[in-house]
């Protein structure tokens, strides 16, 4: 009896691995959830991918990683993961944006003084998160002869085309 059972474990073994076919692991790669937009000088950490083979984690690497946090722009991070000689790709897209405004800082001065004394704007410190230039205008006038309250803006945009306003009050006093 026991021969009669082995006769037919082996019967059905063979039959297991003729009806077997080897077939190439197949590999997917997605792209674990995060952040794709960033603002310029910002941080930025990479939140991967995900590789599995016939549905097991398997290691991936980044083939090709272009961001550059210091300039605004598109870039791409490539993840490849491969198996048994099967490739897979996959591209993040990342984008850099300014949406920050520049700071315009006042300087300090006198900005209260008695009619027919000479007044000197103090002027304004302006930066920005993108560390490039940024055009600034002085709208408004102060007339040092006649009393009354003036108002100087400062206006300031950047490469990007975001804009900050800030406002000094200078007012001229009649003489005691």
């Amino acid at each position: 009896m026991k021969s009669k059972w082995y006769a037919l474990g082996i019967i059905i073994l063979i039959g297991m691995f003729m009806g077997c076919r080897y077939e190439p692991d197949e590999i997917t790669l997605t792209l674990k959830p995060g952040s794709d937009t960033v603002e310029v000088h910002s941080s930025y950490s990479d939140p991967g991918a995900i590789a599995k083979a016939r549905n097991w984690p398997i290691g991936y690497t980044v083939v090709s990683n272009t961001v550059n946090i210091t300039e605004v722009g598109v870039y791409e991070i490539v993840y490849q993961a491969e198996k048994q000689g099967i490739v897979k790709q996959l591209t993040r897209i990342v984008t850099v944006i300014d949406e920050t405004p520049p700071i315009i800082e006042l300087l300090p001065g006198i900005d209260t003084f008695y009619e027919g004394d000479v007044w000197e704007d103090a002027s304004v410190n302006v930066t920005d998160n993108s560390l490039k230039d940024v055009t600034w205008v002085v709208e408004g006038r102060v007339s040092t002869t006649v009393v009354g309250e003036y108002v100087i803006r400062y206006i300031a945009e950047d490469a990007s085309g975001n804009v900050s306003e800030a406002i000094r009050y200078v007012n001229v006093l009649k003489r005691p």
